[in-house]
């Protein structure tokens, strides 16, 4: 016998409400059936649609035949969201010449301090594929100088494009971490990299 008291409302899936909340806005009105593709939960319509609801009912978004778009609430909670794991950029990138072939979607975080996340690159990459994403990769700005441990200790130096294209893309603090989750699934990826922002803020804070 359940033990949620009727009317109890389930709580949304905390990762799978982010990103549903980052596709709207990044995308503006999106079809509730695309949507489920996205979130990868084609098997469990009811789950979209319940979330889609809850949203609707607090204002976050608006549901129509034509689609889904963010509100003006929506885009606040989302930033709210966003700021608690520390998360103040997101961007899909071409990582190619670093060697990744696969869709690639970047996110920065703001950080004071690295030295307990260093020891746990291995840990955060299972993060991110135990979230849906093929792999991930962590890239370090150490006071100006790019680092992917056991790696690269320079990117400036060892491959300057990418530099470039890091530091055109973000504009990076002494301290950042950029996460770049990759897959064949551009938003599974984005998942992902979303995946191990939200350990880092709960496991190393």
């Amino acid at each position: 016998m359940s033990k949620n008291k009727p009317g109890k409302r389930r709580k949304r899936p905390e990762l799978k409400n982010l990103l549903l909340l980052i596709i709207l806005s990044l995308l503006g009105r999106t079809g509730r059936y695309r949507l489920k593709h996205m979130l990868n939960l084609s098997e469990n319509e009811g789950k979209v649609r319940l979330m889609l609801d809850e949203l609707k009912q607090e204002a976050y978004v608006n549901v129509r035949r034509t689609g889904c778009v963010l509100t003006e609430k929506g885009e606040k909670l989302l930033k709210t969201l966003l700021e608690r794991y520390n998360i103040i950029a997101i961007n899909e990138i071409d990582l190619k010449l670093l060697g990744l072939q696969d869709n690639c979607f970047a996110i920065q975080i703001r950080e004071r301090t690295q030295e307990t996340k260093l020891s746990k690159i291995i840990e955060l990459r299972d993060v991110a594929v135990r979230a849906g994403a093929d792999g991930a990769i962590l890239i370090y700005n150490d006071n100006g100088d790019l680092k992917i441990p056991k790696v690269y200790d320079n990117l400036y130096l060892e491959l300057p494009k990418i530099a470039k294209k890091l530091h055109d893309t973000f504009k990076l603090g002494k301290k950042d971490i950029i996460i770049v989750g990759f897959s064949k699934d551009g938003w599974r990826a984005l998942e992902g990299a979303l995946a191990i922002a939200k350990n880092i803020k709960n496991n190393f804070h």
